[in-house]
Parts: structure tokens; C-alpha cells; sequence
């Protein structure tokens, strides 16, 4: 009996280990001596995507990410500079990348006792990087990138709850430094 409790209780602790690994990530790094104090304004970079960038042939998403990061970044106090310079510039691209989730379900010591079932999945890992240039310097001054699955089902929430994490933590390190 406690053989069977402790199997199902490992197989609870893995199947949460294994839903973490399918949630999003951000990490972020920023110019420490830079001063974000002075930035206000903003406009969207200029940007030439190559063929190979997932963005180049997904405009639906790329105006998904790109709405997002203008609501996120005007929520939070910044403004869009219409006919004046902005302070800094925004550009962001996409990356994915197949992956493999190998899973084994079973019992019993391997080969001599008890079954083994091994499932193996596939999926598509995204992710966003969002980096924020001075426009005086044209220096890169704060990237963020958030990671996740990437599936059809949802994908306008999914990126709306990335870019919501990344200008979250943009806050977070900018504050840091003011």
C-alpha cells in the first residue's frame, strides 16, 4: 500500500515539473548606468526581417505583438512620439525551436520486474525578445525575452501575457536603477 502511494505521489511531483517547463519564462539584462529616468517617448524601429524570422510571414502576429508592447508600454506612463524624436526605440523579434518532452511512466525495477511506458511529445518552444534602443547613442539599453510553447489555440493571450511580463520586468529593472 505505501509503494502505491509514493508511486502516485512521484507521479504527481513530475507531472507538475513537467507543467512548469510548458510555462513562460522572462529573463531580461539592461545597461546599469544607464539613466531611464529621461525616457519618455517612444516609436517602433524600422525593422527588415529576413525569410528565415517567423514574424516575416506571420503579420497577424506581428501586429499582435506589436499592439501589445504600445498598449503595455502607454499603461505604464510612456507615450508614442508622433512628430517629435522619441527617446527611445522599440524592436522585438520572434525565434521557435522543436523540442522534445521524453516522459517514462512505470513500475518495478527495469528489465526484470513491471512495465515500462515511455511517451515521448513534441512541441514548438517560442520566444519573444524585445529590446529597447536610446535613440541618441543608437545603443541597446534593456532586452527582455519571454519563452514559452507556442500553440495556435490562445496565441493572442499568450503574447498579450509575455508582453505584459516583459514591460513588468522592464519596470522592475528600470526602477532598479532610477
Amino acid at each position: 500500500m505505501n509503494i502505491k502511494r509514493i508511486a502516485s505521489l512521484m507521479g504527481l511531483i513530475l507531472s507538475v515539473f513537467a507543467a512548469a517547463s510548458y510555462s513562460q519564462s522572462v529573463q531580461a539584462d539592461f545597461d546599469k548606468s544607464f539613466n531611464f529616468m529621461k525616457l519618455k517617448t517612444f516609436n517602433f524601429a524600422i525593422q527588415q526581417r529576413n525569410p528565415e524570422d517567423p514574424l516575416s510571414h506571420d503579420s497577424l502576429n506581428d501586429g499582435r505583438i506589436k499592439t501589445a508592447l504600445e498598449s503595455k508600454l502607454m499603461a505604464s506612463g510612456y507615450r508614442t512620439a508622433n512628430a517629435e524624436a522619441p527617446d527611445f526605440a522599440v524592436a522585438y523579434y520572434v525565434t521557435t525551436k522543436n523540442k522534445f518532452d521524453l516522459r517514462e511512466y512505470g513500475y518495478g525495477a527495469p528489465r526484470w520486474f513491471g512495465g515500462r511506458d515511455i511517451r515521448v511529445d513534441q512541441y514548438t518552444e517560442g520566444t519573444l525578445i524585445v529590446d529597447l534602443i536610446d535613440v541618441t547613442t543608437k545603443q541597446l539599453v534593456w532586452r527582455g525575452r519571454a519563452s514559452g510553447t507556442v500553440e495556435l489555440k490562445g496565441v493572442d493571450k499568450k503574447i498579450n501575457k509575455s508582453v505584459e511580463k516583459l514591460v513588468a520586468r522592464f519596470l522592475k529593472d528600470t526602477r532598479r536603477t532610477a
